[in-house]
């Protein structure tokens, strides 16, 4: 693991920086947690090969998770991993969180966010769709912590989320948010249950697109879904008894 210049502990998690970076104005926070049909993770994944990302922090989760090393070309890393380019920030995870780690993970979010200046703090999340293979194409829907939120997302199309329920890290970093007077935006894509979505991902990423002003380019993305839902089964599979963990009712739209 790289030496970290930084390092701040909370409730069993490390947070640790690499190098001194500044982020350019206005800055964004996008989140890619392992949720339903792991929308966030592939959006952020992609996302940081599109842009060609600096990975620049992470996040360890000290005493919660299986005695588990992540070893990436030869160097140990983290579980989650933070990575800039210019506006924005990328949070990206390959292992599902920990039920008790959900809200300190909440909280260090939320708090990093604040230290580092961020305008917004962008939460890409799957919703159950029992319907996902009649779409053609996966719909796209926006939760708003604030007036300033709103303002930013209203006009690009896509619906608000008006009734349902959100669980798990996503529905605790936007009550953290609230309560820090922090600008969170949740995009809420339709996705399989039981499958890793990469075509939600992408219609995500070009909401992403045009709200941090930077062109995400989603062929590769869509060229290589197949190949994507493959790679990525055993992700799939332990967040779902994760989730399950935190006892979503099957009935519920969940994230």
């Amino acid at each position: 693991m790289v030496r970290p210049i930084y390092e701040e502990e909370l409730d069993g998690l490390l947070l640790m920086e690499y190098e001194e970076f500044e982020l350019k104005k206005p800055s964004f926070m996008v989140l890619g947690l392992p949720d339903t049909g792991l929308v966030g993770v592939i959006s952020s994944s992609h996302l940081v090969e599109n842009l060609g990302m600096k990975e620049v922090a992470g996040i360890d989760i000290l005493s919660m998770m299986p005695p588990v090393a992540v070893i990436s070309k030869g160097v140990v890393r983290p579980p989650i991993r933070i990575y800039l380019s210019d506006n924005v920030m990328a949070v990206s995870a390959e292992t599902p969180v920990p039920p008790q780690a959900v809200y300190p993970l909440a909280k260090m979010l939320v708090d990093y966010a604040m230290k580092r200046g961020i305008d917004y703090i962008v939460s890409i999340v799957g919703i159950a769709s029992p319907n996902r293979i009649n779409l053609e194409k996966p719909g796209i829907y926006w939760i708003a912590s604030d007036e300033k939120t709103r303002k930013l997302v209203e006009g690009l199309g896509i619906e608000s989320f008006t009734n349902g329920y959100l669980v798990g890290p996503y529905a605790l970093i936007l009550k953290q948010a609230i309560r820090s007077r922090v600008s969170n935006l949740v995009l809420l894509a339709d996705a399989y249950i039981e499958f890793p979505d990469p075509e939600a991902a992408a219609e995500v990423l070009s909401v992403v697109s045009k709200l941090v002003g930077v062109e995400v380019d989603v062929k590769k993305l869509l060229e290589q879904a197949e190949m994507i839902r493959i790679k990525l089964r055993g992700l799939m599979k332990q967040t779902k008894q994760a989730m399950a963990e935190m006892r979503t009712p099957s009935s519920l739209m969940y994230a």
